[in-house]
């Protein structure tokens, strides 16, 4: 196998290889502070006291949302582009009503003021994108997800639709004003393969990289390496008439989770290619694999053990992922912590000492094998990945409690996610922080509005 994707500055822990309209009235003295906060675009990760940008997600930019968000001190946002929405029925097929209407809003917030980051969508593929060579996935028992997810991390087809589709993007939208782009690869639109629950069989390990693609080669994206154990079933103990070693089986997951990396490279060039020159969101769920995780879950060749939570099919193993990221992508990398105050943090602010938040020797601690950061919440040590790596971080909550969201019996509601976010935010130097969504904020049923979100930035009301 060939890895060509070479980390930076990593420190090896193991070795080899998601509309009623209305606002109160805010005091004229309350803002963000937005204004104070420095640009996500350039900026390196240090544990400092300098405040977030303040923003939400899912904006509309509609007339309305811009005039509540600028009396609330909000000049950041991030809005979604739709792939089904843009392209509906064929690779060529533009609806003009769609893409201009989505370019005439987001010009709308730039022209008054607000930073505009762009989801592109890519989770919303058109329903001919489905019906391409190797756009399914497969996972090792056959199964493909029940969500409808589709493969553009080893399918050429699949990928060359998406790339397609984000070179308009480029083409069409005013895309040198924005503060950065979305890219992603699972149905969240974040990195990640397909998750536990998506085979339709309950929550069975599945490794989604069982296509003729990823397997034979066969219709394979360009750049992207195919198995080096061809057949090979995870927890089976030989492969070709040999005993499988976990070496091997480390440098198989390796070569896995870097197939997501090699896929988010592509769609960061693609549009560095097209004529985009700004930075790259990198979305990303949970705290990912652990080190011990990995340890204990190869020396078993991968049969299910050391899988606290879904990570290692899902292919999150950011000890690894961040800094090849960071190594090997020519666009300015932002990785989006998307847990922030999400059922984890939770959990670890019950523990004694508490263990939910971020501290400047993080980076350093969360791969030395006598901390214990399975007790950390996810952004503690997801953070702690992006620090290592060199990387900006922003960070979004989950929203409003709901599995879609990732949300348990355990979780805090809206409110306190409005609450708690601004100091997890603080604490973790992140460069900005993005409310999810802008919709609670405007629906009277949510119990929630931007007046709240200021109190909660300004320890005021």
């Amino acid at each position: 196998m060939s890895v060509l994707l070479r980390p930076r500055r990593l420190v090896r822990p193991f070795s080899p290889v998601r509309h009623v309209r209305h606002v109160r009235h805010v005091r004229a003295v309350v803002v963000l502070l937005a204004v104070l906060a420095l640009s996500i675009v350039g900026l390196r990760p240090a544990y400092a006291a300098t405040d977030p940008a303040w923003g939400v997600m899912a904006s509309g930019c509609t007339s309305s949302d811009i005039t509540a968000n600028r009396a609330a001190g909000i000049t950041l946002v991030e809005v979604e582009a739709y792939w089904d929405r843009w392209l509906p029925t064929s690779a060529t097929a533009e609806s003009t009503d769609y893409v201009n209407d989505l370019a005439a809003r987001v010009t709308a917030c730039l022209d008054a003021g607000i930073r505009v980051v762009l989801g592109t969508g890519t989770q919303y593929p058109p329903s001919w994108v489905r019906q391409l060579a190797g756009a399914t996935f497969v996972d090792q028992r056959g199964n493909t997800p029940n969500t409808g997810a589709v493969d553009t991390v080893f399918s050429a087809a699949a990928r060359g639709a998406q790339n397609d589709y984000l070179r308009r993007i480029v083409a069409k939208l005013p895309v040198s004003r924005l503060d950065g782009i979305r890219v992603g690869t699972s149905t969240a639109g974040e990195i990640g393969f397909p998750g536990p629950n998506e085979s339709g069989t309950g929550f069975l390990q599945s490794f989604w990289a069982y296509g003729a693609d990823a397997q034979q080669g066969t219709g394979l994206a360009a750049g992207t390496p195919r198995t080096p154990m061809p057949g090979w079933i995870p927890g089976a103990r030989t492969w070709n008439g040999k005993a499988v070693t976990a070496s091997a089986v480390q440098n198989w997951f390796l070569w896995y989770e870097r197939s997501l990396v090699y896929a988010i490279k592509d769609q960061a060039d693609t549009l560095r290619t097209a004529g985009y020159t700004g930075a790259v969101h990198v979305p990303s769920p949970g705290k990912g694999v652990l080190p011990a995780d990995l340890t204990a879950a190869t020396n078993a060749l991968l049969n299910g053990t050391g899988d606290r939570d879904g990570s290692l099919g899902r292919g999150l193993y950011y000890v690894d992922q961040f800094p090849v990221l960071a190594g090997n992508v020519a666009s300015t990398v932002v990785i989006d912590l998307t847990g922030v105050d999400d059922a984890t943090a939770v959990t670890a602010r019950g523990l004694s000492p508490a263990q939910d938040m971020c501290q400047a020797t993080d980076a350093t601690t969360s791969v030395q094998t006598a901390t214990n950061v399975a007790a950390w919440s996810n952004l503690r040590f997801a953070r702690a990945q992006v620090a290592r790596a060199g990387l900006a971080a922003v960070g979004e909550n989950p929203g409003p409690p709901a599995a879609q969201t990732g949300g348990t019996a355990n979780s805090d509601s809206e409110a306190e996610q409005i609450r708690r976010s601004p100091g997890y935010a603080r604490g973790c130097a992140l460069a900005a922080f993005f409310l999810a969504f802008e919709d609670v904020l405007d629906d009277p049923s949510s119990g929630s509005d931007r007046q709240d979100y200021v109190d909660a930035v300004t320890g005021t009301g």
